[in-house]
């Protein structure tokens, strides 16, 4: 049953962060559906990353072309279709996070894998909800999305990847003994409950509590994304990391998927 959770969960955190990046490459490509992709286009690579926090692979990943092939044209109907489609299942900018105005302290949530189970909103939780999507009306040129498997390491792409506009990164892996192979740039975090028990013990000392706050403190005011209405088992990470925010005054963003979001990646 936790391998099955895990799955579905890494599906549901691989999928709105993809259709996030491609629902804004659409935008793009509608706003410049008639102008030839050039050296000089404004259209721009997207990078998929995997992070070095891990012993894995040790090798170069190929780099992809930073220019498109000149004479290419973007097929401006084929866009506004992908477009539409994707839009019947999902709206990356509103289902990145519920925000505060969707519910009120006290409210029962039923568990999207488990509706026999119910979640009631603290205050805690509520106060860090946004007040809007934290990725409302935003835009970027680029775009890096950092897994944690190792196969960056000794690849020496730390600084490829903190030079673009977006970077995406997952589940907290480790970032200061990698920064060569993987950068240190973070603009959105997530972080499943159980990276808590396995990487933090619980944050049940106060050893490992200095760690999560250091880890913590390197997301700059970024966006950290923590599933609490997924399945019972984690709220009571979610919850501990939640006081800790709150108690030690993070600068951090906090998000939380929207319940339309992970009903449509259960389907």
């Amino acid at each position: 049953m936790l391998r099955l959770t895990r799955k579905r969960w890494t599906i549901c955190t691989i999928s709105i962060l993809l259709i996030f990046y491609k629902t804004k490459e659409i935008t793009r490509s509608e706003e410049h559906q008639e102008a030839p992709l050039n050296g000089e286009s404004e259209f721009s690579t997207f990078r998929l990353m995997v992070n070095g926090s891990e012993k894995g692979f040790n090798r170069r990943v190929p780099s992809f072309p930073q220019h498109s092939v000149e004479g290419w044209r973007v097929n401006s109907s084929l866009v506004v279709m992908i477009r539409k489609d994707i839009l019947r299942f999902l709206d990356a900018e509103r289902d990145v996070s519920v925000v505060k105005s969707s519910f009120k302290p006290g409210d029962t949530i039923h568990y999207v894998l488990d509706r026999r189970r119910t979640l009631n909103v603290s205050q805690t939780l509520h106060s860090l909800l946004p007040e809007v999507s934290p990725l409302k009306n935003k835009r970027f040129n680029t775009c890096a999305v950092v897994g944690n498997s190792g196969v960056l390491l000794n690849s020496s792409c730390g600084k490829e990847i903190d030079s673009h506009d977006f970077v995406i990164r997952c589940n907290l892996a480790p970032l200061t003994e990698y920064a060569d192979d993987v950068g240190v740039r973070s603009d959105f975090t997530t972080m499943n409950p159980s990276v808590i028990q396995r990487a933090y013990g619980g944050l049940k000392n106060v050893s490992d509590a200095e760690r999560f706050v250091q880890r913590l403190g390197m997301l700059n005011n970024s966006v950290l994304w923590i599933p609490a209405f997924m399945v019972k088992g984690g709220e009571k990470h979610v919850e501990c990391v939640n006081e800790l925010i709150v108690k030690r005054k993070l600068r951090v963003k906090t998000a939380y998927p929207s319940l339309r979001l992970v009903h449509a990646v259960r389907g």
